[in-house]
């Protein structure tokens, strides 16, 4: 079977990364890497500051760089847009607000083309810092390139605790440490028309679990009042979601927390959980069979977001960081749409926690102590209230914390969006059990389940694609964990 690219670097360039995953290793300094025994703790205060400044103006990834600064390579994943806004509000203001440090961003690829570079690359040439999505944390944690977050948190007296919300702590934090720092906050679930839904008499949060989908749909569809019942972004990521809603682990060693993952649990019933998970596919062909679905596959700004607006389509399973381009598709219709966060995949399961969706911040070990020291200083800077605000209001995003969320500036953004606080209001009420699996290869690992998705619609009963599923991720596990553990 066709291995990802993420898959095939970590097999070659095991043997002479300077950087690994570990699995019980010990540095020669008696640091260990062990997730089972904590995040390492490793000095990050140590370093020369003025040895570490350029001498002169000097061109760094296309930047000009002023001399007197110690620069701060930063990978990026984001594309034009968003890269803009995080220029415009964050960046440009770090870099204009002290002396020290200047950030220079780049843009690196998606999310594991940027991972596999890291791997790939010389700890010199590493940057200091890079964001990646919340479903990508394992991978981080697993991979040997991070400094963890909480060094800087528990050396810095300066630092002033956000009280991030609990999903945040849970989706980047071990044993309640954290490994990267949340950047941005999102949640899955799904937009919804509000006609539609009036018409058809459908209260939307009634919806909690993948029978009341299918349900909904059902009504919808053969009622007339939508032509399609439900779209879903082409994602492995939505199903993951609705199974930790439900409180179950997808993957073994505590889902990641203990050590990297060496099987996934999809066909495992020791607790009723293969059972899930085939009715859970189940109902998505039936959804499929019956004609309710959209066209799967199809983009979601140029198709799903205006089949939502014209009501066409009546769900859009994704993350509320659509919301501009939602906006956008119902235009003066500003009451046309809410959002529903994410349904479970069992009505009987625990249904307490919401993962985080969205992006976190990763101070990356290229050597450099001055360097990523101004990563952390820049990662304070972008987390501090007033920045948030900014970046929420243009962006989509949820606050990270009270303090964002209860500042003049975000209730008078509220305002204008009610129905960001059911959202809010469902993300403070939930408990710390759900997190997306801390698994090191999420490259094979989630787009596995969008395929398995794929194949039901296409004919291939649920049984086989589950097990074809089971097996491509299982297969990766192994390979990754022969050739980064030891």
């Amino acid at each position: 079977m066709k291995k990802k690219l993420f898959s095939l670097l970590a097999m070659l360039l095991s043997l002479v990364m300077i950087l690994s995953a570990c699995g019980g290793k010990t540095d020669d300094d008696g640091k260990t890497d062990d997730p089972n025994s904590g995040l390492p703790k490793v000095d990050v205060t140590d370093y020369d500051e003025e040895a570490a400044k350029l001498t002169a103006d000097t061109e760094i990834d296309g930047v000009m760089v002023p001399a007197g600064r110690i620069p701060v390579r930063y990978w990026c994943p984001h594309g034009t847009g968003t890269s803009k806004n995080l220029d415009e509000i964050a960046i440009n203001k770090f870099n204009e607000s002290q002396d020290k440090y200047y950030v220079i961003r780049t843009y690196q690829g998606g999310y594991y083309d940027q991972l596999a570079k890291l791997q790939a690359t010389e700890q010199a040439d590493l940057p200091a810092l890079v964001n990646s999505s919340s479903e990508t944390v394992g991978s981080y944690l697993h991979s040997g390139l991070i400094v963890p977050v909480q060094n800087y948190i528990d050396a810095d007296s300066t630092y002033v605790d956000p009280k991030l919300y609990g999903n945040l702590v849970a989706t980047y934090g071990l044993n309640g440490e954290l490994i990267g720092h949340p950047m941005s906050l999102s949640l899955s679930g799904f937009f919804y028309n509000v006609d539609v839904f009036e018409k058809a008499g459908i209260d939307p949060f009634s919806i909690v679990s993948m029978d009341d989908v299918y349900a909904a749909c059902e009504k919808i569809c053969k009622g007339g009042f939508a032509k399609y019942g439900i779209a879903e972004e082409h994602s492995g990521i939505w199903a993951n979601y609705a199974f930790h809603r439900a409180g179950y682990y997808t993957v073994d060693n505590n889902n990641g927390m203990d050590g990297l993952p060496t099987k996934c649990l999809y066909d495992d019933n020791t607790n009723g959980f293969a059972d899930v998970v085939t009715k859970y596919y189940t109902h998505w062909k039936n959804i499929s069979d019956n004609g309710y679905l959209y066209p799967f596959g199809s983009k979601m700004k140029e198709d799903l977001i205006p089949a939502l607006g014209r009501g066409e389509l009546a769900m859009l399973v994704t993350t509320n960081s659509y919301q501009a381009n939602v906006i956008d598709a119902f235009g003066d219709n500003t009451d046309g749409f809410g959002f529903v966060p994410m349904f479970s995949a069992d009505a009987n399961g625990k249904n307490s926690g919401y993962c985080s969706s969205g992006q976190g911040l990763f101070v990356i070990d290229n050597g450099n102590k001055a360097a990523q020291m101004g990563a952390w200083e820049f990662i304070k800077f972008f987390s501090a209230p007033d920045i948030q605000v900014e970046w929420d209001k243009k962006t989509g995003y949820l606050p990270l914390s009270e303090a964002i969320y209860d500042s003049d500036a975000y209730q008078a953004y509220l305002k204008d969006y009610p129905y960001v606080q059911k959202i809010i209001d469902a993300m403070k009420g939930a408990d710390l059990s759900a997190f997306y699996a801390f698994t090191a290869t999420n490259n094979t690992y989630s787009p596995a389940g969008a395929t398995a998705l794929e194949e039901i619609f296409n004919g291939t009963p649920v049984a086989d694609a589950i097990a074809t599923m089971v097996s491509t991720i299982n297969e990766d596990f192994e390979l990754y964990n022969a050739t980064n553990v030891g």
